[in-house]
């Protein structure tokens, strides 16, 4: 036995102690049974350990505060049955799980989990977490509240996460102090009562980001709209703390009306333009007027220079968003019963809550939500669009559905913001610049629990339905649409951590050791993930669309059998290609089309992707949508291969690569595959979920996603210029 063996056992030995043991010592029996003999036992030893001590990675202003030894984290859905033993850290940052043995933590055996480059698959940030559970005896659930202590020893704990997973923690074998002192910690730290208390804060002062300045003027620059102009009245916030330093009103308004007009509107939430239509119809966003006001002479004021903006002869139409959408309490208890349906944790639980799925579902409300936002969005672009009437959306607050409202009616208008930057910029300018209060409505902080709603799940919610229903329109997937949701609790991102840019600028530029705070941009993707894992947010479908006038290709077919004299065959090929074509505008519009949401219970459905991705019980194995959705790369990488070569074909100019669809089958250029589909198998929740937990799952529909492209015409050879 080699020394380096010897120090894997003595290592393990002190670390692990008897437990440990008899468990060490059957991978070493397995090994020597093996054909391999000692290489095989080390090979597997290497497995079992990691090189080094096991610390968690830290970043820069990150602390550790508590440690246990001897904590076992468990495989969901194995009744606590099935785990793997290690150390758990708790930072000022994230929950750390780490264990050296990499073999029986049967995920690994599955899929494959999007890899992020700040967390790993066992890191918790703690502004992910919702809700703690201490069991007790008889497997009763306590669910431990902010600012309380535990006093005795935990044996088992449960961490609810916002993004709808369960971490269940063993610490049966975890000595006393450590096991009271990790747990306090967690529950101190998973609720803090300030902003500045937030990791975000002491990680901003060691980072070097360049600040993410919000303006407004590009917009109108690239817009040159006359009727409207960028108004400066609120400088450094000083007359509506929750609204942007700059926002578009009339030009028919002046500062110092602006000012005076601003105290008759809740929170001093002046109407604010939103988007201008080629027919010059509007959409404006505004608050309440505020009840105690005693003059309306005001608002009328601001309502005609909306209309001469608009040069319109009739009165804007106004939404009113208050009284047609359900009230914030109402949306978080429905987001609440959502929670209950589909957060489980063990087998009998899932199989009971199966039994009653629809019911439950229906009871929770939830997609009731989801129909009314599109209800409304419709209503809105038919006004916009065919009637020709500006609109106003007004709310009590301003700030909640007024941000749903205002992005899907853009979205539904304007092509531009179903691309990636598009969609990206409308957020910025919709939700961050006008103030959307993320602290509050997910709970990042103590200070106004009563305040949590989940107003931005329900927007990404309503695009998941507009993408399901044009899947040609978006220039992004599900998938990122899911990583939206997930960066809002990683606690890091600037664009997601305040109430308001006002609330912004002070934590960036006062807080408690008056320095300057830096933090990144979520739209800054290669900060946490990698190529590949960027790859998975191009739609096939609409850089099919883009690529390739499919008008075009079916005239030219029509055209070449009318030349060369119509048979009764080729009279049938004609007519089954105007079929073709006319059911592919239906399902498949122009992308620079207008879309018309539809919102009937029986069209809306629920996002499967990110309620219950988690859920193994639940995933199918080979299908879902990741399913048609690679299924959807693989033919958009033929045509490209085959339109490169009869391109190729067609002229005499000199040789040159196919063009890259930068998709998931293009990114590692010098591999005939890339390493992403040699890893891992396919499931309804990649790539988010592990699948399966043990081998007692594997049957034979476990393939590999190579097996789905190896049979295509796709040549990954990019070296070769013949291609």
């Amino acid at each position: 036995m080699s020394g380096r063996f010897k120090s894997y056992i003595n290592r393990y030995e002190v670390e692990m102690k008897e437990k440990g043991k008899a468990t060490f010592k059957s991978y070493i029996a397995d090994g020597l049974q093996e054909d391999g003999g000692k290489e095989e036992v080390e090979k597997k030893a290497n497995n079992f350990f990691v090189e080094g001590s096991l610390e968690p990675h830290m970043l820069p202003g990150e602390k550790l505060i508590a440690k246990a030894d001897g904590v076992l984290k468990f495989v969901p859905f194995s009744d606590r049955k099935q785990g793997v033993s290690g150390h758990l850290f708790v930072t000022n940052f994230k929950i750390t799980f780490l264990t050296a043995d990499r073999s029986s933590y049967g995920h690994n055996e599955g899929g494959r989990k999007q890899l992020n480059k700040v967390l790993g698959d066992d890191d918790i940030p703690l502004t992910k977490v919702d809700s703690i559970y201490q069991i007790v005896s008889g497997g009763k659930k306590r669910r431990l509240q902010p600012a309380t202590s535990v006093s005795n020893p935990t044996k088992y704990l449960e961490i609810h996460c916002k993004d709808f997973q369960i971490h269940t923690f063993g610490f049966k074998f975890c000595a006393k102090d450590q096991n009271k002192l990790a747990i306090n910690a967690i529950v101190h730290h998973s609720y803090p009562t300030r902003s500045d208390l937030l990791f975000a804060y002491d990680y901003g002062h060691s980072s070097k980001f360049t600040e993410q300045k919000l303006e407004t003027r590009v917009v109108l620059q690239e817009t040159g709209l006359g009727g409207w102009r960028v108004a400066d009245m609120n400088t450094e916030f000083c007359n509506a703390p929750s609204m942007p330093e700059f926002f578009v009103v009339p030009v028919y308004l002046f500062n110092t009306d602006l000012v005076k007009l601003a105290v008759i509107y809740n929170d001093y939430r002046l109407p604010t333009w939103c988007y201008t239509h080629p027919n010059n119809s509007s959409l404006v966003r505004m608050s309440y007027v505020a009840p105690e006001s005693i003059s309306k002479e005001g608002h009328e004021k601001i309502l005609s220079a909306i209309k001469q903006a608009c040069d319109e002869t009739d009165d804007p139409k106004r939404v009113d968003l208050s009284r047609l959408c359900p009230s914030l309490r109402e949306l978080q208890l429905s987001y609440e019963k959502l929670k209950e349906c589909c957060m489980t944790d063990s087998v009998k639980e899932y199989i009971s809550t199966d039994l009653a799925w629809y019911s439950n579902l229906d009871s929770t409300q939830w997609l009731q939500a989801v129909c009314k936002c599109l209800q409304i969005t419709f209503s809105i672009v038919v006004s916009i669009e065919k009637d020709k009437r500006t609109i106003i959306i007004a709310e009590e607050t301003g700030c909640d559905f007024s941000c749903i409202v205002a992005s899907l009616v853009q979205m539904c208008l304007d092509p531009h913001c179903r691309t990636m930057v598009g969609f990206q910029s409308l957020i910025q300018k919709e939700w961050v610049a006008m103030g959307h209060p993320f602290q509050k409505r997910h709970g990042l902080t103590q200070e106004n629990e009563t305040e949590r709603a989940p107003i931005f799940l329900l927007f990404l919610d309503c695009t998941w339905q507009l993408l399901l229903q044009y899947p040609s329109s978006f220039a992004f997937t599900e998938t990122y649409l899911t990583t939206i949701w997930d960066s809002v609790h990683q606690g890091l991102f600037d664009t997601f951590l305040f109430n308001n840019c006002h609330q912004r600028r002070k934590f960036m530029m006062e807080g408690r050791r008056m320095a300057l705070v830096r933090l990144p941009s979520v739209w800054d993707w290669q900060f946490q993930l990698g190529d590949i894992d960027l790859s998975l947010f191009n739609n096939p479908l609409y850089i099919m669309r883009n690529k390739f006038d499919l008008n075009e290709v079916v005239c030219n077919a029509k055209k070449t059998l009318t030349e060369t004299g119509e048979s009764l065959r080729d009279e049938m090929y004609k007519m089954k290609l105007t079929d073709l074509y006319l059911e592919e505008e239906r399902f498949f519009p122009d992308v620079k089309g207008i879309l018309y949401p539809l919102f009937t219970p029986l069209v809306v459905k629920l996002w499967k992707q990110c309620y219950i991705r988690w859920n193994i019980p639940a995933q199918i194995i080979g299908g879902g949508n990741p399913s048609r959705y690679l299924q959807q790369c693989v033919l958009v990488e033929e045509v490209i291969c085959l339109h490169h070569r009869l391109k190729f074909l067609q002229r005499d100019s000199q040789r040159s690569q196919r063009p890259k669809s930068e998709l998931i089958f293009s990114v590692e250029e010098k591999q005939k595959t890339p390493a992403l589909l040699k890893s891992c198998v396919l499931t309804s929740s990649f790539p988010f979920s592990h699948g399966p937990p043990t081998k007692a799952y594997h049957t034979l529909l476990w393939n590999p996603i190579t097996d789905y492209v190896q049979n295509s015409t796709i040549d990954y050879d990019y070296t070769n210029a013949d291609d």
